[in-house]
């Protein structure tokens, strides 16, 4: 008897509603058999064939597969991996370029350590959306001088950041699916504040959305403190930091608020600083990411979810009762 699977059981990616034959997942590359006549598609085992040919990293006695760079960020390369074994794992491959960034690499495993620990109200949800630590240590390979790594196991379908989403819509994401990532945003750092934590680091290319499921995540967890100074700042990024964070300040839950709103500002098209949008956004949402983003970081702040009613308030006003609105990112946007 086959069983039907309608998602990769590997990545949890879709699989093309009546495939046949050998099909290859798109997200993660494994290959699934079709049983003639059976109409399902279980599956096969991971493929030695697909990763012949690809270098081999070693960390903490692991051998991992890189089948491609998915993202340079400001101190780390970002691969995706696979592990070398029979049974195997896919993941995320952090490796920094420069040694002298270690303790940043080192603090940002610390503080996802930390997070997955917490027992804050909602952590059975919410330690799913952080990225999940597999193994850290000096990552080894032919031709590689040893540098620190960290591997994260890999989630299916958070490919783009908002950097990405304002290259795909140059002129501004519509402001309908605005709603939805400032909304999900503020669940995440809602349930990280109760935790103690601020991110401390909001920023475009550190919020990433699953397209098709409207969901967002955060990366970038080394600058995560609780009542601290932020250990470093984005250098190109000053436009999205309350001035006074920037200046080295504490970062804390209000300057996490401003900094989304300030995300969401330049994702619809307008100017993080001053949180000003494009006219075409309606008035009842621009007035609000107006608001937020212009706060003063050492104000008293909304609680997130607070934030996030308001938010919600503001689309009803906008568009009526809330209905779900396709939003999509081409392969490779």
């Amino acid at each position: 008897m086959a069983i039907e699977v309608l998602r990769c059981p590997n990545c949890a990616a879709p699989i093309p509603f009546g495939a046949r034959g050998e099909v290859l997942c798109a997200y993660c590359g494994h290959v699934l058999t079709n049983v003639p006549g059976a109409g399902a598609l279980p599956w096969k085992g991971p493929e030695r064939g697909p990763d012949d040919g690809l270098p081999r990293v070693h960390l903490e006695g692991r051998t991992y597969a890189l089948r491609g760079l998915l993202a340079r960020g400001e101190t780390s390369d970002v691969f995706f991996a696979r592990r070398d074994t029979r049974i195997t794992e896919l993941v995320t491959l952090k490796v920094l370029r420069a040694k002298a960034d270690a303790d940043l690499l080192s603090r940002e495993w610390n503080v996802l350590r930390a997070l997955h620990q917490s027992e804050a109200q909602g952590h059975e949800y919410f330690q799913r959306l952080l990225p999940q630590p597999v193994a850290f240590g000096q990552v080894r390979g032919d031709g590689l001088d040893p540098r620190p790594a960290a591997a994260y196991r890999w989630r299916s379908g958070f490919v783009h950041t908002l950097a990405d989403v304002r290259r795909q819509y140059p002129s501004g994401v519509d402001p309908r699916a605005a709603v939805w990532m400032w909304k999900r945003l503020l669940e995440l750092l809602g349930w990280v504040h109760r935790t103690g934590y601020a991110h401390g680091t909001v920023t475009p290319a550190h919020v990433l959305v699953h397209a098709r499921d409207h969901g967002v995540v955060l990366a970038g967890w080394s600058c995560a403190v609780r009542g601290e100074r932020l250990p470093a700042v984005v250098d190109h990024a000053k436009e999205f930091y309350p001035s006074t964070v920037w200046a080295r300040g504490e970062a804390n839950a209000a300057s996490d608020l401003i900094m989304a709103a300030r995300a969401v500002a330049w994702t619809l098209g307008g100017d993080p600083a001053t949180g000003t949008v494009p006219a075409s956004v309606p008035s009842a949402i621009a007035s609000l990411v107006r608001e937020v983003a212009t706060r003063d970081a050492g104000a008293p702040a909304d609680d997130a979810w607070e934030l996030m009613e308001r938010v919600s308030e503001a689309g009803r006003a906008a568009y009526g009762p809330p209905r779900f609105v396709v939003f999509s990112m081409p392969e490779g946007a």
